[in-house]
């Protein structure tokens, strides 16, 4: 069962109506480049990995191929903390900074996108803008990249082909059942 975070990043005033949401990212880096040390920052950042999907080839674009180096492989992460959705681009912002660190001769080594489950739909935060995504602050936006309905988590017009296969859904279905377990262990349901 995930816990609540204790570090300054990730916990908020205590509100009832914030949404518990599982911390998550989408990793991206070049075959040659060191998983385990990314994997060592983001727990250095954050709190351990709870989970964390194989890697796999990622050409679904070009964009990041000059920068990163080819091949490109895609991995996700789902950490063992909830988090308040309002520290969202606080951990963006730490994330970019993390991507800046581990650059060499000003080109990005990997690229970190951190979200957040619900039992919902999952959110991930990014710095570009575009029609479907709001912002949050501080140069943030956030997109509701996928919404659960029925008993999967389905695309929307706008989600990324990766994100919504097989796959990445039922890998962040797993992440919904710590979150559902979680809520239901914090109930006392006795008499």
């Amino acid at each position: 069962m995930p816990r609540r975070a204790n570090s300054e990043l990730v916990k908020s005033t205590e509100r009832v109506d914030s949404e518990d949401t599982l911390l998550f990212a989408g990793l991206l880096y070049a075959e040659g480049s060191s998983y385990e040390l990314l994997r060592q920052r983001l727990e250095d950042l954050f709190c351990p990995i709870r989970l964390e999907s194989a890697q796999k080839p990622w050409d679904y674009s070009e964009y990041y191929n000059e920068e990163l180096g080819v091949p490109i492989m895609r991995r996700f992460v789902i950490f063992d903390t909830l988090i308040r959705s309002e520290t969202l681009p606080d951990i963006k912002l730490r994330t970019v900074e993390l991507e800046r660190g581990l650059s060499i001769k000003g080109k990005r080594q990997y690229n970190v996108d951190p979200g957040y489950i619900t039992l919902s739909k999952l959110v991930l935060a990014t710095t570009k803008n575009y029609a479907h995504r709001i912002h949050l602050r501080d140069g943030i936006y956030g997109e509701v990249t996928l919404l659960f309905r029925g008993n999967s988590y389905v695309p929307n017009g706008f989600s990324y082909s990766d994100y919504s296969e097989t796959e990445s859904v039922d890998f962040f279905k797993k992440g919904r059942e710590l979150i559902h377990k979680s809520i239901v262990s914090s109930y006392c349901l006795c008499g």
